[in-house]
Parts: C-alpha cells; sequence; structure tokens
C-alpha cells in the first residue's frame, strides 16, 4: 500500500462512518446545542472534561466557546478542567486521578452549568466519577463519546445527551467528535446571536 493508498482509505472510512451516522446524530446533536443554548440562558457555564487526546478536544471547545466559532460575539463561559497543570497535579497527588474532575465540580459547578464529557478510548473513573458528581449538583451532562463505552452510556438521565459515535478506528472515533463540536458550535452560536430573519443581532 502506498502513502497515498494509506490517505485515501483514512479519507473515505471518515466519509463512510459520517454518511452512515448522519441521520442518527443529527438529532442528537440538535439536542444537545438545545441544552447548551438554555444553559448559558440561564447564566450557566459549560464545563468540559477530558482525558488525553479528548482533553485536547475539550480545550479546543473552550477556547471556541471564550473566542468564536463563525460570528463575531461575545465570549462564552466555558471552563476546561483538564487545562490546569498546577490544579491537575495537585488532585491527582493529594486525591488521586479518579477525583481529578470531581473535586473540581464540587468547587465550581453549580445547578445551573452544564457537563461536556468528552470520551472516546476509555471509561476511566475519573469520567465516571465527574459524571456522577454533576449529577450530585443537579448539573446535566451532555457526553461526545465512543458509543463502545457502555459505562459512560449507563449513567446518563433522560435529561442527558450522549452524542455515541460508532466507528472501528478511535481515530476515526475523535474525527466525528470534533465534526459535533463544530456543528454544536454553529447551532449555538446561531440559536443566540441569529434572529429570526437570519441576520446577525
Amino acid at each position: 500500500m502506498t502513502h497515498y493508498d494509506l490517505i485515501a482509505n483514512r479519507f473515505a472510512d471518515t466519509l463512510q462512518a459520517v454518511a452512515e451516522q448522519v441521520d442518527s446524530l443529527a438529532p442528537t446533536i440538535e439536542r444537545a446545542a438545545s441544552l447548551l443554548s438554555e444553559t448559558l440562558l440561564q447564566d450557566g457555564k459549560l464545563i468540559l472534561c477530558g482525558l488525553g487526546p479528548d482533553a485536547a478536544a475539550a480545550q479546543l471547545m473552550a477556547s471556541y466557546l471564550i473566542s468564536r466559532f463563525d460570528l463575531e460575539r461575545p465570549a462564552l463561559p466555558a471552563l476546561n478542567l483538564a487545562q490546569g497543570s498546577s490544579i491537575t497535579t495537585s488532585v491527582i497527588g493529594l486525591s488521586g486521578s479518579n477525583d481529578l474532575f470531581s473535586r473540581q465540580i464540587k468547587a465550581l459547578g453549580r445547578n445551573e452549568d452544564l457537563l461536556i464529557c468528552i470520551a472516546n478510548q476509555n471509561s476511566h473513573p475519573a469520567l465516571l466519577r465527574a459524571i456522577q458528581t454533576a449529577h450530585d449538583q443537579g448539573i446535566p451532562v451532555v457526553a461526545i463519546s465512543n458509543a463502545q463505552l457502555d459505562d459512560i452510556d449507563s449513567l446518563l438521565t433522560p435529561g442527558d445527551v450522549n452524542i455515541a459515535i460508532e466507528a472501528e478506528r478511535n481515530s476515526t472515533v475523535m474525527e466525528l467528535q470534533i465534526m459535533c463540536v463544530h456543528r454544536l458550535l454553529e447551532l449555538l452560536e446561531e440559536s443566540l446571536f441569529y434572529t429570526n430573519t437570519g441576520t446577525e443581532s
């Protein structure tokens, strides 16, 4: 297999995964975007968490929320729980990695907020405890997850949303996760900053 073949095959895999799931993912993305909008309209903030590459995806989403995606607009309140190395190492050093996110949610979360949990490769106890702690504090959850992570899906309640992505390769799941993040941001900006006539408010 040549390098071109490898690249072409991977592109084809991603395009096929998108084509196969767009009908099932679109309504779920729409529901999640509505939750994001409702949270911000009620003066809540968006709390994001993920581990490893998923932490980078959470940081990408947080940076778009605070800066902008497509529109010139005010900053939106977003907090990535994995972004501060001093907090991360302190919590892990004193409480263990399983409490990495839950302690921060206890300290910073309010019931007006929304937890966005990005999970691809594993259902780490830190992510599971984050969801449980959010529920304990009355905070709903949006998961952007690998559909194979049953532990995460089992913790979610009817008020939560799970954007669950099916793909054979974790890298393809991550590519679709980023696409879902982009669509969430696009719908959010449209909901909050466009009028019914389609002009920017």
